[in-house]
């Protein structure tokens, strides 16, 4: 279940795989609809908002995860065999995944699919595919004029894109 639910987090936010498999309870804030990363690839802290699909995943995984002493600092995705404590050996179904496809298959092509439902599918702004993805912007200085969206403001594209994703998964 914890690989699955790796996999679909990753097509629904477009997170990079170690981003998800490194998830702490703290940093999911369900109350608020947040996940919430550390510092990340680029630098930057990352706050993405969550769809239903997502919160149903993670509610789950917190109420089934670790013991109740340990939550502070328990994984989302606890792996304790793992050096790390965390999920971390996931391309080992890159293979079968690829053979029941058809096409070769990586975990970025997640952030790929996410990226191109929002731009192609939806016509999203690229500035507001970015943010989600946590993309670091290129020094092009018209791509700075627009203002950061918050991420309240990110909850209902979110959802929409989370919702094409369901309805071209499912083949509608």
């Amino acid at each position: 279940m914890a690989i699955r639910d790796i996999f679909l987090i990753g097509i629904y936010t477009g997170m990079r795989r170690d981003e998800i498999a490194s998830l702490r309870r703290e940093q999911v804030d369900m109350g608020r609809l947040i996940l919430g990363g550390e510092e990340t690839k680029t630098g930057e802290p990352l706050e993405l908002p969550s769809t239903r699909l997502l919160s149903a995943i993670f509610d789950w995984h917190l109420a089934n995860g670790a013991e109740p002493a340990a939550l502070k600092d328990s994984w989302v995705f606890p792996f304790p065999s793992s050096g790390a404590g965390h999920m971390v050996d996931i391309a080992r179904f890159y293979g079968e995944i690829t053979g029941k496809g058809g096409a070769r298959f990586w975990f970025h092509e997640l952030r790929n699919a996410f990226i191109t439902v929002a731009e192609c599918e939806l016509i999203l702004s690229r500035s507001l595919t970015k943010r989600p993805v946590n993309h670091a912007r290129p020094g092009d200085v018209t791509e700075g004029y627009v203002a950061a969206s918050s991420v309240k403001q990110l909850h209902e594209p979110a959802q929409y894109i989370a919702d094409r994703i369901d309805e071209l998964m499912q083949g509608t």
